[in-house]
This record gives C-alpha cells, sequence and structure tokens, in this order.
C-alpha cells in the first residue's frame, strides 16, 4: 500500500510534470554542459472522507534578493525558495475560494473556517534550509571547505547576524538558531529569514499569514513531507520543537496555537533535485528561475530576480498590473481589497496601506507579538515599514 506521504509528493510531482517547460530547469551550456537543479514544493488538500488528495499550489526556487534589490512597490518577489513561493500561491487560491460557492470553507460568516473534513499537506523534494537541514548537511558537506563569510558593505546588520541570527551554512553547532538566507557565506546576506523558520511561523500562527487572517480563521499544515536530506529529528526540532517551546507558557487568542505537523519521509524522487542529478554523475549548476501555479491559474508562471520572467523591474516605478507576479504584496493586496469590498466594506479606507491593513489583523497581530516575545524567535528579521507602505496601486 502506498504511503500518504508517498501520495502526497506523487501529487505535486504529477502537477508540476504536467506544466509548461518555461521557467524549468534545464541544460545549459554547449561545449561543457551543466545541469540545473532545484527544489520543488507544493501544497495539497486532502478530503479525509474520499481519502482524494488535490495539489492546490505549487513552487520551485533556490534565490532571494538582497535588500538593494529589494522594491518599495510590493510588485515583485524577495523570496523566490519554493516553499516560500508555494505559500504565496496557496494564498491566491485561498482567496479565490472564498469567492466559490462549492468552497473548502465552512462558514458563511466572517471569519471563514477550513472544512474539519480537509487537511493541508506540505511536500518539499528537500530539506527546508536553516535549522532542520543543519543536521543533514553536517552528515554530507566537508564543513571544514565551506566558504567563509567575505567583508562585504550592506546596508543591513552585519551586527544582528553576529548576535542571535546565524548565515545559513555557518555555525554547525549552533542548532535551533534563527537563520539567515541564502546559505553560502560568500554570498551577498538578505533580509530573508530560512525556510525553515519560516515553516516554523506558520506553524505558530498559520499559513494564512495576517491579512488573510481578517477573513479566515488560522489553517494549519497536517503534515510535512521532505524528500533529500531527510532527517526527522532535526526537522522535528526546527518545525515543532521551537515552536512549542516557544509557546508553552503563552496564552494565544482564539485559534491560534502551536502546530505539530507530522514529520514524513518520501522516497519519491524529484528528477530535477541535486541528489537526483548528482547520482547521474553530471555537472549541475543552481536553476535561476522560479515557477509558481495554483489551481485556476492556466499555466505556471516563471520567475526570475522576483519578476515575471522577460520584464524589466525598473526600481524607480511600480510595475504595471498586467506585468506582475500575482503572489507578489501588491497583487495579493489587490485581491484582497476586491473581496473585503464585497465581504466587510466597513474594513477598507481608500488611503490605508498593505501596512495599515495588516495592522487590523488584531488576533493575528497578538498572536504574532507573543511568538516573537519568545527567546527562539525574538531576534526575526522583520521587513522594515517603508517596503509594506504602498497603497492598493502601488503608491508610496
Amino acid at each position: 500500500m502506498v504511503s500518504l506521504a508517498d501520495r502526497v509528493a506523487q501529487c505535486v510531482i504529477d502537477r508540476y510534470l504536467k506544466l509548461p517547460k518555461r521557467g524549468k530547469p534545464t541544460a545549459k551550456g554547449t561545449d561543457s554542459v551543466k545541469e540545473e537543479w532545484t527544489v520543488l514544493a507544493g501544497f495539497v488538500i486532502e478530503d479525509t472522507g474520499t481519502n482524494e488528495l488535490e495539489c492546490v499550489s505549487l513552487g520551485t526556487g533556490l534565490k532571494c534578493q538582497h535588500r538593494q534589490q529589494l522594491s518599495r512597490f510590493g510588485d515583485s518577489v524577495h523570496d523566490s525558495h519554493a516553499e516560500v513561493i508555494a505559500r504565496r500561491a496557496l494564498l491566491v487560491y485561498l482567496l479565490d475560494q472564498l469567492c466559490n460557492k462549492e468552497s473548502i470553507f465552512t462558514k458563511t460568516t466572517l471569519p471563514r473556517q477550513l472544512d474539519t473534513k480537509y487537511k493541508l499537506h506540505l511536500y518539499t523534494s528537500q530539506c527546508p534550509c536553516g535549522d532542520a537541514a543543519i543536521g543533514p548537511l553536517h552528515a554530507t558537506l566537508d564543513t571544514d571547505h565551506l566558504p567563509q563569510a567575505k567583508r562585504r558593505r550592506t546596508e543591513h546588520s552585519d551586527s544582528v547576524i553576529a548576535n542571535r541570527i546565524v548565515r545559513g551554512h555557518q555555525g554547525f553547532d549552533s542548532l535551533g538558531m534563527l537563520r539567515l538566507k541564502p546559505g553560502r557565506a560568500d554570498s551577498i546576506p538578505t533580509m530573508s529569514m530560512s525556510c525553515s523558520d519560516k515553516i516554523a511561523r506558520w506553524n505558530a500562527l498559520g499559513v494564512q499569514g495576517s491579512l488573510l487572517a481578517l477573513l479566515i480563521l488560522p489553517i494549519y499544515i497536517s503534515s510535512i513531507v521532505v524528500g533529500d536530506l531527510f532527517d526527522h529529528s532535526s526537522i522535528d526540532r526546527a518545525l515543532n520543537q521551537r515552536v512549542s517551546s516557544a509557546l508553552d507558557s503563552k496564552h494565544m487568542p482564539d485559534g491560534y496555537n502551536a502546530n505539530e505537523c507530522a514529520v514524513l519521509p518520501t522516497s519519491v524522487e524529484f528528477e530535477r533535485s541535486q541528489l537526483v542529478l548528482k547520482a547521474r554523475n553530471v555537472d549541475i549548476v543552481t536553476a535561476d528561475a522560479s515557477i509558481y501555479w495554483q489551481k485556476g491559474l492556466q499555466a505556471s508562471v516563471a520567475l526570475v530576480n522576483g519578476v515575471k520572467q522577460g520584464s524589466k523591474n525598473d526600481k524607480g516605478q511600480c510595475q504595471k498590473e498586467k506585468l506582475r507576479p500575482s503572489i507578489c504584496k501588491l497583487s495579493l493586496f489587490g485581491q484582497f481589497i476586491a473581496i473585503a469590498q464585497e465581504l466587510m466594506p466597513e474594513l477598507l479606507k481608500t488611503t490605508w496601506t498593505y501596512k495599515t491593513i495588516k495592522q487590523r489583523s488584531t488576533k493575528y497581530q497578538q498572536a504574532k507579538a507573543l511568538w516573537l516575545d519568545s527567546d527562539q524567535f525574538k531576534d526575526w528579521v522583520q521587513c522594515p515599514p517603508e517596503y509594506e507602505a504602498f497603497d492598493r496601486t502601488g503608491n508610496v
């Protein structure tokens, strides 16, 4: 009998294989060919009544932007790691579901609630970067020959990094630490927390985030299914134990809790994973592009440097609506506003910004404050307010 974990993994991979080639990893070069590798992640809805599985969003990717690359207009994606891309596509799906007569939500009044017959699973083809991956990486890498950090002039926080936050692949003896992307110490640091840290956050506050928390109750992951570099104790420590210890003595608002997701291995291989390609003895290189897809989208969308592949990101002005990724903050804000105008018009004022609306999500902000007050997560690097000061049209 096929395990649930293998079924979840296969469900995401099957959906990925049906998508067009644009943005997917491929062979690069002519004389010396190198095969691109990436990470694939996806969210799967399980109907516990019928045992049917459906992939509702997915993403691929390995890149993220450093501060000098960020847009103040919310029109690009800052973090293009697969798990983050898949979750942002999930938000679009959840917003779409609020408008459907046959939806995964039960209550007709706000906030809506996920029908109890549904479970949400997260698949990732490789162990999430950050604290969850420290054990398996330490076992497989020659840590004496990892690149050392170079001195760089950066606007943000070498002091923060030196305090309680570690660069991705550094400090293998420091377990339970918050970590910044990217992993390589010789690369430019970013303000993006590791995927381990972000999934731990979802276990505390739900995958829906503060914006959607105005419309729906928290939604938690039932299980995470991991392919390469699986280490149950490391993943459980990073995603579950850190959260439970952080919130142990906290009185969270109604609906919020320290979720404990099942940590499951899968034997199903993703053809473009790093370990699968290495086993073929081919030269490999990280893929530059990401893709995202969610149910309702006819074809996947390719991203490079946080914008749609082929489009230019003019840092001095906001991208036109048709050129923006539908998973960027500004696009999600616009979709939220369109729905909220119908469901809760009393909330909206035309002058309110993305940040202002998020702050209106009172219970979410209370839960977040309690979570950030913990020793485990108090040094979380938050997005500077100037990057969330845009209104629904992208004006700042």
